[in-house]
């Protein structure tokens, strides 16, 4: 009998113990994953820019502190260049309300009076807006034809 219960305890010891894992492996692996929240979050927020009409941004009261992006239409006999200094300013409009642009920077091709804008900058409640990017929407005769069948 006694050979039986030897031999049932050196099984017990020879079994493979099941292995923690270290607290250290457990704490480093919660600060990774809250290094990788933060920043996805400081990402998020660092690239958020609210998009208004001129008028929503004309009465803004706390638009000075904040990037915004506003579309609008290049007013007609508006455009001025500054060829040396790389600098444009122009009247953008929408909604009967105009508001003065002034963008430095590499002007888009198809930039003409008439061609809608999308402007992303700082606007300080009065003066002109500073754009930092200038993007201009194609206008509907570039859009794709559908192919007719024969």
């Amino acid at each position: 009998m006694q050979s039986a219960m030897t031999v049932a305890g050196e099984e017990r010891k020879m079994a493979p113990r099941k292995r923690r894992l270290p607290l250290s492996f457990l704490l480093a692996g919660i600060a990774i994953l809250g290094a990788i929240m933060y920043l996805v979050y400081a990402n998020t927020q660092a690239n958020a820019v609210y998009y208004m009409t001129v008028p929503e941004l004309k009465h803004c009261t706390t638009c000075a502190m904040q990037n915004v992006r506003v579309a609008g239409v290049v007013q007609a006999g508006s455009v001025q260049r500054n060829d040396q200094n790389q600098t444009i300013q122009f009247t953008m409009a929408d909604s009967q309300q105009s508001m003065r642009v002034m963008y430095s920077g590499v002007v888009p091709d198809i930039f003409r009076p008439g061609v809608q804008v999308v402007v992303e900058g700082h606007y300080a409640g009065q003066g002109p807006f500073q754009a930092q990017t200038l993007l201009a929407k194609c206008p509907s005769k570039f859009q794709s034809a559908t192919p007719s069948a024969k």
